[in-house]
């Protein structure tokens, strides 16, 4: 006897993994953060933390962009004062491409300092 079986759709899970994000290094910039692809959806956290006496404040950035670059959603954290940290989480729609940057920012409200973004898919 042949017996055949079928998951519905909704019973399906989806395997995700979460994989950590490496951000460019900025002198007093301390960024880590991780995501996870799920169906449509990407969920990004960023943390920054002011690593250095004499920052004003921090930030980490994550861009996320479909296929052509023509649409995308950006977020970050950011972070005021030493020994500071600031974390963020977010779900993107976007899931081509994922780029990563840094920046610190005066007390003036300036970007005195930024890397260039970093690819990381």
């Amino acid at each position: 006897m042949l017996v055949l079986s079928a998951l519905p759709v909704s019973a399906a899970t989806v395997s995700s993994s979460t994989h950590k994000i490496s951000f460019p290094g900025l002198h007093g910039v301390d960024a880590w953060g991780s995501y996870t692809k799920t169906g449509s959806k990407v969920r990004v956290s960023v943390c920054a933390g002011v690593a250095v006496h004499g920052i004003f404040a921090v930030g980490a950035v994550a861009l996320s962009s479909n296929a052509n670059n023509s649409k995308s959603n950006k977020f970050g954290a950011v972070a005021v004062g030493y020994h500071q940290s600031s974390c963020v989480t977010e779900n993107l729609r976007y899931t081509n491409h994922l780029r990563v940057y840094t920046f610190i920012g005066s007390s003036t409200g300036r970007i005195s300092a930024q890397t260039n973004a970093k690819s990381i898919y």
